[in-house]
């Protein structure tokens, strides 16, 4: 399952939208205004250095990836432009590749593309 699909299923359940008194649907005030525009990758890195030891004190690679994937959903909920595995192995390669590794080996992953 890839990181879109996870932050998919994880935002699901927390859309603001409702009714207007007339039966109709509101939709769902658009998230992309609070995304991060930013294609370098330092908030991730920021938030995946925060998470490492949670991750890594989970004990289980599938403990750990399970931990990992929760926690790129919630950054995504304000990051969505970054919610893509390949752009965000890209960015993590360039921005911050120990981090990267210890996150990965910590998950039993070689790519973030695999979550």
């Amino acid at each position: 399952m890839g990181v879109a699909a996870v932050v998919a299923l994880g935002s699901a359940g927390c859309s603001a939208s409702g009714t207007d008194g007339s039966g109709d649907v509101k939709a769902a005030a658009p998230a992309a205004a609070a995304a991060d525009d930013s294609g370098d990758g330092k908030d991730v890195c920021a938030h995946l250095k925060k998470e490492l030891p949670r991750i890594k004190a989970v004990g289980s690679e599938v403990g750990a990836m399970a931990q990992l994937a929760m926690s790129l959903a919630g950054f995504y909920e304000n990051h969505e432009k970054l919610a893509d595995g390949e752009a965000l192995d890209a960015q993590t390669e360039k921005a911050c590749p120990e981090v990267r590794a210890e996150i990965l080996e910590a998950a039993g992953i070689k790519s973030f593309a695999d979550l």
